[in-house]
C-alpha cells in the first residue's frame, strides 16, 4: 500500500524543504565510503573504524604541534613521521613565522570530532580519509621573547576545521594529516 500526502500537505512539505534548503538548514553532505574492489581487503573495516583512526591521529598530531609551538617553533621536523611530505612543508613555514618572531606558546590545544567527512579506500592498501574538527586554543597563551602575554584579545578560540589523512600502502594503518584548512562553510563549532 502507498502512502500519498493529500495535495495541501505534499505542497506544504515542498514548500517547507525550498526554505530549510534556503535556509542552509541542510545536513551535511553524506558520508561517502565506495566499495573495495573484488578480492581487495579495505584498510578500514568501517566507517567507525576509519573515524576512530583519524581521532587518534589527530591528537598526536596536536601533541607534537603543541610543543613544537611552546619550543618556539624550533625541530618542526618532529612532524614527520605524523603528516605528509606536503603537510610538513607548510607546518615547517608556519613555525618558521613563530620563531622568527621568537614567542612561544604555553597551554594545550584540544580538540573535538564534528563527523567523518569521508572515507575512501584507494586500493593497495592506501585509503584517504576526512573529518570535521573543532579545534580549541582557548587555554593557549602566545608569550613574546620577553614574556609578555600577546595573545590578540579578539582572536577566535574554537575553528571549523577540515582535517585529511592519508594511508600509504608502505606505512599500512598509519593516518597521515595531509591537509588541514579552516572550514568555511556554517561554522559548526559553536
Amino acid at each position: 500500500m502507498r502512502f500519498r500526502l493529500p495535495r495541501p500537505a505534499a505542497t506544504f512539505a515542498a514548500g517547507l524543504a525550498v526554505v530549510l534548503l534556503l535556509a542552509g538548514c541542510v545536513p551535511p553532505d553524506p558520508i561517502i565510503t565506495p566499495e573495495p574492489g573484488p578480492g581487495a581487503t579495505p584498510v578500514f573495516a568501517s566507517d567507525e573504524e576509519a573515524l576512530a583512526a583519524a581521532t587518534d591521529a589527530y591528537a598526536k598530531y596536536l601533541k607534537v604541534s603543541d610543543e613544537i609551538s611552546a619550543d618556539g617553533g624550533s625541530a618542526p621536523e618532529r612532524l614527520a613521521p605524523l603528516v605528509t611530505p606536503k603537510q610538513l612543508v607548510t607546518e615547517t613555514d608556519a613555525f618558521a613565522d613563530l620563531s622568527k618572531s621568537g614567542s612561544t606558546t604555553k597551554g594545550v590545544s584540544a580538540f573535538e570530532v564534528f563527523q567523518l567527512q569521508r572515507y575512501e579506500d584507494l586500493g593497495d592498501g592506501s585509503a584517504s580519509v576526512s573529518i570535521y574538527v573543532c579545534l580549541d586554543v582557548g587555554n593557549v597563551r602566545v608569550i613574546d621573547k620577553s614574556g609578555v602575554d600577546v595573545t590578540p584579545s579578539n582572536r577566535v578560540d574554537r575553528v571549523p576545521l577540515e582535517v585529511d589523512f592519508l594511508v600509504k600502502s608502505d606505512r599500512p594503518g598509519t593516518l597521515l594529516v595531509d591537509r588541514s584548512e579552516a572550514w568555511t562553510g556554517q561554522d559548526f563549532c559553536n
